[in-house]
């Protein structure tokens, strides 16, 4: 029988994973010779959520003070160096490539609970794992091209993801999910604004819709999978995440004419098993 609330969160999270997917895109799209710098992309991505999240928080009154500071500014500080580490990727690589190596980051996430949580980790969760780096592996092919500065900010990209994420497994028990969220981007927003303000540039029009829209795909994302974590727990919905794979393939074919070697594909496939295989015995934990 169909279940309704899990039917609606898998929705809301194909759906976020859709509009994050186009934040990566408008990233790659906006033209290189428009001057604008990484730091003013993650500006507006985060100036757009806090105001929109801040409405949200205001009209639901719900109080913007965190339940755990401490943790809550760690969450942001890893959030912002996964989410500066990855647009820097977005611009010198492929897209395809930096978004399927940014999916390792819920493999990280099982390392580090296991590290430093404590929580335990299955032999079938660990053959995920080795899947998953297998995969980045076969991407990158160590030895049969130069392994470049972007392609390593992507892999460092998921690990502070994956950070951030742990970070969320321990602040699910004293804050609001949207609560989490607006700070982080409030962070974003006041951590940037400085370099913004001293080498900022006027966009052009082209540039200046680009950027609009990377904060308005960002929030609609944002909200989306937190609205998805409402109707079913994290670990049944996270799977569709890994949709962005796919999506970012989608585009790289569109908007740049290029199509993903073979490599990437069994690379993407590789982690995609990886993911579904972690999901599935985390299902398997439940019953």
């Amino acid at each position: 029988m169909f279940d309704a609330p899990r039917g609606k969160a898998a929705i809301y999270m194909i759906l976020g994973a859709l509009f994050l997917s186009i934040v990566s895109l408008l990233v790659k799209l906006i033209p290189a010779d428009s001057g604008i710098p990484t730091a003013q992309k993650l500006f507006v991505r985060g100036a757009a959520a806090t105001i929109v999240l801040g409405g949200v928080l205001h009209t639901r009154r719900i109080s913007f003070k965190p339940g755990n500071p401490v943790l809550l500014g760690a969450r942001s500080i890893f959030g912002m160096a996964g989410m500066l580490t990855f647009f820097i990727a977005v611009e010198g690589m492929p897209l395809a490539e930096a978004v399927t190596i940014n999916r390792l980051s819920p493999f990280f996430v099982l390392i580090l609970s296991w590290l430093f949580l404590g929580e335990r980790l299955k032999k079938i969760q660990l053959f995920a794992v080795f899947l998953g780096f297998a995969g980045v592996i076969v991407i990158l092919r160590p030895g049969s091209i130069p392994f470049t500065l972007p392609a390593g900010l992507a892999v460092l990209s998921a690990l502070f993801a994956g950070s951030a994420y742990t970070t969320l497994r321990a602040l699910r028990k004293t804050d609001r999910p949207l609560l989490v969220v607006f700070w982080f981007s409030a962070a974003i927003t006041l951590f940037f604004l400085p370099s913004v303000i001293l080498g900022g540039v006027m966009p052009g029009f082209k540039s200046l819709v680009f950027l609009l829209c990377i904060g308005i795909s960002g929030t609609a994302g944002q909200l989306l999978m937190t609205k998805a974590y409402r109707y079913a727990p994290g670990g049944e919905v996270a799977i569709y995440g890994y949709l962005s794979i796919v999506f970012s393939m989608l585009w790289q074919i569109l908007f740049f004419d290029s199509v993903p070697g073979a490599m990437v594909f069994i690379g993407a496939g590789l982690i995609l098993i990886g993911g579904w295989i972690n999901y599935t015995s985390r299902g398997e934990g439940r019953r």
